[in-house]
């Protein structure tokens, strides 16, 4: 050998030699496991709350380090209908341990609306592993719930104060009433965007009390259109429209335009999230707003009726650590209601409050500015919660995401062209149940 080349040698083993005395074991530990987690966790909660949980889990697992990947909502949606067709095309001759080449993260998390039921199957990891689990009746769950926020109606107080109005309606009637009275001020009374489930489906299930899915639809897992319920509440938003008393355009695309609308007092009250009272009070303070019940029929009786939003979390079916996935979501459910405090959200074990008026010295992995700094909102969320029902979006229908898609689609019709609620009810159901058998 070369006198050259053996003077490489003696380097590069001297090199090796010095990174063990000078680099703690753990970063180069060759045999850890390293997981990619791609989420949108950190719109909802400070970054540093959320290292602190992995800092846990990772002491708890030395051999397992985990990658955050911070997306947006939206693109992380994006990237998993990409990921679905990658999978789609690769599935006739993927083998079960085949390495991830595409480079796929390990967990996402996601809204279970994004998905039917057959593209979760391709798209996700079965966290039962074919098995059922006690108290439930389903072989197969794909994606776990983190935490929830429920769907209300949030008002412009200056708006209805100035326009004579001491209190936000509570049924349709007084609802209309204000509509027509801001009209005459050029404001509209409320715009709508084009998420059928935060949007539309919360005035339909305002009307149908305690009634359950099978009560409503006379079978198991299939939503009906043609329920008096549903009708009633789409007449009544038929009926603002065509009065010109909703946002224009009736059906926006757009989440951020109808909350812009609203903040920028072009409209008084808008249906959304109960994350918007975060964003409302950390980036809008200008904004005195109130959150209420949707308004109901005047001849109803029953208990408020929330439908909920949820966070969710799977594991790719594409991931080469499964296993180790799995314990980091099981990891991560366990820490639900510190998660849903950081975020201001329900846990999914409802144990503790949706907005819980702890000191944040005292919550797990801290509270920072999570701490709840406007009681009066909290403690009226709370108080509504507690008198209330409420219902999960994706517990409740097969094909969610090709219902969602679709009455959008059919609703923004009957709104832009003012096609009869009937014709449109009828489309929707024709194309619903084209899909579900």
């Amino acid at each position: 050998m070369k006198k050259f080349d053996i003077a490489l040698v003696c380097t590069a083993l001297a090199v090796l030699v010095m990174a063990f005395f000078l680099y703690p074991s753990k970063k180069i530990n060759f045999r850890r496991t390293t997981l990619v987690f791609s989420q949108w966790l950190t719109d909802d909660m400070e970054r540093e709350f959320l290292d602190k949980i992995i800092e846990e889990f990772e002491k708890s697992r030395p051999g397992v380090s985990i990658v955050l990947e911070n997306k947006s909502y939206g693109n992380l949606e994006k990237d998993c209908a990409g990921y679905l067709d990658i999978v789609r095309n690769d599935r006739s001759d993927r083998k079960e341990n085949k390495k991830n080449t595409h480079k796929f993260p390990d967990i996402v998390t996601v809204d279970p609306l994004w998905f039917d039921d057959s593209e979760k199957r391709i798209l996700f990891a079965d966290q039962n592993g074919g098995e059922t689990r006690e108290g439930t009746t389903r072989n197969e769950v794909y994606t776990i719930p983190l935490y929830s926020y429920f769907n209300t109606l949030f008002y412009n107080i200056k708006i209805l104060e100035d326009a004579g109005f001491d209190r936000p309606p509570s049924t349709r009637g007084e609802f209309t009433e204000v509509c027509r009275k801001l009209k005459e001020e050029n404001i509209y009374g409320l715009s709508v965007s084009g998420n059928f489930f935060t949007d539309v489906f919360p005035w339909i299930w305002s009307e149908s009390g305690s009634r359950t899915l099978q009560t409503i639809s006379g079978e198991k897992d299939k939503f009906s259109f043609t329920e008096k319920n549903v009708i009633g509440s789409m007449d009544f938003l038929d009926k603002l429209n065509r009065q010109n008393m909703l946002g224009r355009p009736p059906f926006i695309k757009d989440d951020n335009e109808k909350i812009n609308n609203f903040v920028a007092g072009k409209t008084a009250m808008i249906t959304a999230s109960s994350k918007l009272i975060k964003k409302l009070e950390t980036q809008y303070k200008g904004t005195r707003f109130g959150i209420t019940n949707i308004p109901y029929p005047e001849n109803y009786s029953g208990r408020p009726v929330f439908n909920m939003s949820s966070v969710h979390a799977a594991v790719l079916s594409s991931s080469s650590h499964r296993d180790k996935a799995f314990e980091f979501l099981e990891f991560l459910c366990a820490a639900n209601a510190a998660l849903a405090t950081a975020a201001g959200a329900i846990p999914e074990d409802s144990s503790s409050s949706v907005f819980d008026n702890t000191s944040a010295d005292s919550q797990p992995y801290g509270g920072g500015q999570n701490s709840r700094r406007f009681e009066a909102i909290h403690v009226k969320a709370q108080s509504m919660l507690e008198s209330a029902e409420s219902l999960d979006d994706w517990k409740l229908f097969s094909a969610c995401a090709s219902l969602a898609s679709i009455a959008s689609e059919e609703i923004d019709s009957m709104f832009r062209y003012k096609r009869g609620v009937a014709d449109t009810v009828e489309a929707i159901k024709k194309r619903y149940d084209s899909v579900i058998k």
